[in-house]
């Protein structure tokens, strides 16, 4: 994997402590959560630290906005238009700009294997016809979960459970035969305070930050996909960059997926842990439902890709699954 970046940022130039020859590049950067208290946020708080600070006098991310600045859902096509640089974004958030990013969070083999067998090199090709440039993923082996306030004993208790959506979760949830209920991240907390829903999935270390423990008693065993976040760049800003600058973004690149990564999926495991300390009940499906749970979510969402996009989701699938 380390060649890899080697390609696509010259990273050893950065380590040969090479005079820098242009002039500093300053980014817009932006990411969709808001409270550092997120782990997703801090990931990618980390990235830019990184290229901060090895990126002294060739390229600096300053500053990074966040949802206040401009809506989680806009941020896409101000990353599209330039009104941004570099963008920390769930792949189901810009579907409809690259639809097989959202691919990633169905993959059965990790990012390095991605990167190894040509999956990332394809995925490329389509981020950079959509004027974008991939650097790097996080949040593989941290999965979703549903948390409810009303306890279930079975997958098929779920029918008819008023859940709150989003495009991610929506045709597992139609799956499901689950009542969908759309409100903004927001307006959770209060809609699960009022009862208009009962129940919605998200990862673990999410709800705590959020406050929307306090509103939930049951967590579902085992999850289901795998919470990506891409870290990704204005393809035509990209290509002004010197090699040099390239390097600094890509070695931080690869530090995400190979350090920041791995710690964030163990954090997420130990604030789920927090909360069940806490009094949150794990409600673990039997084996069959389990299996049902599983297959249903990736069924429902790779039927949703192919059918929008059969040839290219079909040269992409191998190389996602084992």
């Amino acid at each position: 994997m380390r060649r890899y970046f080697a390609v696509l940022g010259l990273s050893t130039l950065l380590l040969t402590g090479a005079p820098a020859q242009a002039e500093e590049a300053v980014l817009k950067g932006a990411m969709f959560i808001k409270s550092d208290k997120s782990l997703f946020r801090s990931v990618f708080n980390q990235f830019v630290e990184r290229v901060n600070e090895t990126g002294k006098g060739l390229v600096r991310i300053d500053p990074v906005l966040g949802p206040e600045a401009i809506p989680s859902r806009e941020m896409p096509n101000a990353l599209s238009e330039g009104v941004i640089d570099v963008a920390g974004l769930p792949p189901a958030y810009y579907r409809g700009i690259i639809l097989e990013a959202d691919a990633l969070q169905l993959a059965s083999v990790p990012p390095a294997e991605q990167r190894k067998n040509g999956a990332i090199d394809y995925l490329q090709t389509r981020y950079n016809a959509a004027g974008w440039q991939f650097l790097a993923q996080y949040g593989y082996g941290l999965q979703f979960h549903l948390f409810l306030d009303e306890p279930i004993e079975t997958l098929a208790d779920l029918k008819d459970f008023p859940l709150r959506t989003t495009p991610t979760y929506r045709h597992f949830f139609d799956a499901l035969g689950a009542r969908q209920v759309e409100t903004s991240r927001g307006e959770l907390y209060t809609a699960m305070e009022r009862g208009v829903v009962d129940g919605y999935a998200n990862a673990m270390s999410e709800v705590a930050p959020a406050g929307w423990d306090d509103v939930t008693k049951y967590r579902v065993d085992p999850g289901f996909y795998h919470a990506v976040v891409t870290i990704t760049v204005n393809k035509e800003r990209w290509d002004s960059l010197s090699d040099e600058q390239k390097a600094v973004l890509s070695s931080a690149a690869e530090a995400v997926e190979m350090e920041m990564a791995p710690a964030m999926v163990a954090a997420d495991q130990a604030e789920g842990q927090k909360m069940v300390d806490k009094g949150m009940t794990v409600i673990t499906l039997s084996k069959d439902d389990a299996a049902s749970l599983q297959d249903m979510a990736l069924g429902a969402y790779w039927s949703l890709l192919e059918g929008e996009n059969a040839d290219s989701i079909g040269k992409l699938r191998p190389l996602l699954s084992k």
